[in-house]
């Protein structure tokens, strides 16, 4: 049997699009045992993946501050005897533990740091490909070879399934009757002002009988609670309060789902649940598009400063911010209007 290491240390959205490649890899060695390394916090989304015999956990903090856990970890990868690697993460430490993972066949991007540490490397361009592509690129020959099927996969442990239920009806959400709106992300120029979701949610709850519910993480609490206050116990805050898996069964049963250029949008591709995706500071021809048979992108086009950079940044480069103030609530609902009719 052959053992073969995954390693995608990158942000949860990165993590979800990674899935079709799981599929993939097992798909072209189905005798495979395959293993995954992914940043500690992420791996919740891997839960019952039925492809994936091992999911490993690589603590960033910890490393930083404790060589002996870096020594231990490697220790006990080189124990599993990885045979293949595959690097789809282009950070230079993830090119580091790739090659001291004692595989003799590693694959990763050539523009990856450190890339000379890959005993094979692929090229990845910037624009034009969906992230899912660029993946397939490392174990398909040709474009022509990748997969048709892209859409992401995510799973829930069946013996979960009646808790995930109970959390529908605690929350008294009807499935296909609410709305999730995800105004956060990790960086802001990626953000659409708290003010212009504010007005879009009074035009859904104005036109359309359904409730809307505010997710993100416990960071994003306060930025959540502002947005919903002043609107009635149909718009729900729900920032903090689930766990990634219910954050993914939540999903699921949306109408649809209205984010920013984050994870919120691949949880919705995995589901097929129809997602509006507003861009601000990046550009869908990155590749991190939605991949949901119905959805729709927001973005202003014609701005001679965007994209700004690949993950956005924390302010406007150019002090103005148009890419995201420019954007028109009224519009956007016409968007999400046309998706879910």
């Amino acid at each position: 049997m052959k053992n073969i290491l995954i390693i995608q240390t990158a942000f949860l959205g990165d993590l979800i699009l990674t899935t079709p490649f799981i599929r993939e890899v097992k798909r072209q060695y189905p005798d495979s045992r395959i293993s995954i390394i992914v940043n500690k916090g992420t791996e919740e989304v891997l839960n019952a993946n039925p492809i994936l015999d091992e999911v490993i956990c690589f603590d960033k903090k910890k490393v930083k501050s404790s060589l002996l856990y870096f020594i231990s970890f490697i220790r006990n990868l080189r124990n599993k005897k990885f045979v293949l690697c595959l690097s789809p993460h282009f950070s230079h430490r993830s090119s580091i533990l790739s090659f001291l993972s004692g595989a003799k066949e590693r694959i990763g991007y050539k523009e990856s740091g450190f890339s000379f540490l890959h005993s094979k490397k692929i090229s990845r361009p910037l624009r034009g490909m969906h992230e899912v592509d660029k993946l397939f690129s490392l174990i398909a020959d040709g474009p022509e070879n990748f997969p048709v099927v892209k859409r992401p996969e995510l799973y829930f442990p069946k013996e979960i399934l009646p808790e995930l239920g109970n959390l529908l009806q605690k929350m008294e959400l009807i499935p296909r009757n609410y709305i999730i709106v995800s105004p956060s992300s990790v960086w802001e120029t990626k953000r659409m002002p708290q003010e212009k979701f504010k007005k879009l949610i009074s035009v859904i709850r104005n036109n359309i009988p359904v409730k809307v519910v505010l997710t993100g993480s416990a960071k994003d609490y306060a930025l959540c609670e502002s947005i919903r206050n002043g609107f009635d116990e149909n718009v729900i805050n729900l920032s903090g309060k689930t766990n990634l898996t219910e954050m993914s069964f939540l999903i699921k049963n949306a109408k649809v789902v209205i984010s920013n250029d984050s994870s919120p949008v691949h949880f919705a591709s995995a589901h097929n649940v129809p997602v509006l995706e507003i861009y601000g500071a990046t550009v869908p021809e990155f590749g991190y598009g939605p991949l949901s048979e119905k959805s729709a992108i927001a973005e202003i086009n014609g701005l001679y400063c965007r994209p700004c950079k690949i993950h956005g940044g924390n302010s406007c480069p150019e002090k103005h911010f148009r890419c995201m103030m420019e954007q028109v609530p009224e519009n956007l609902f016409r968007l999400v209007e046309k998706i879910i009719s």
